[in-house]
């Protein structure tokens, strides 16, 4: 089975999308999301291929459609390592072009420590 692995980013991501989607849709709802969301983390583990490399929107990251969200990713010996959680609705171009430093620094420093 194939694994994957959410950064401090994508936790931090997910805590969001939880807490947004409880003060506007409820509880139930949102347990249902949350969960649906790790449904797809799964998929995409088992499918890394499932992602598309867009140039100007993701570089060096695949994007896979998670619900309303795009995980950002990138499978790396194996696991796949979501890198961050962002609705369909924002400027992912924008974001990831912001945080792509941050991201593959946080990349770089988990692989080191897996190669340990």
């Amino acid at each position: 089975m194939a694994n994957f692995f959410l950064t401090h980013r994508a936790m931090h991501d997910l805590l969001e999308i939880e807490s947004w989607s409880t003060e506007v849709f409820g509880v139930l709802r949102t347990r249902k999301y949350m969960k649906d969301l790790y449904k797809s983390f799964n998929k995409i583990a088992g499918n890394p291929s499932i992602g598309h490399l867009r140039q100007r929107r993701s570089l060096p990251f695949l994007m896979a459609p998670t619900g309303q969200h795009f995980a950002i990713y990138q499978s790396v010996k194996g696991t796949i390592i979501i890198v961050t959680i962002l609705h369909a609705r924002r400027d992912i171009e924008a974001i990831i072009d912001r945080l792509a430093p941050v991201l593959a620094k946080e990349m770089t420093h988990l692989i080191h420590k897996w190669d340990q």
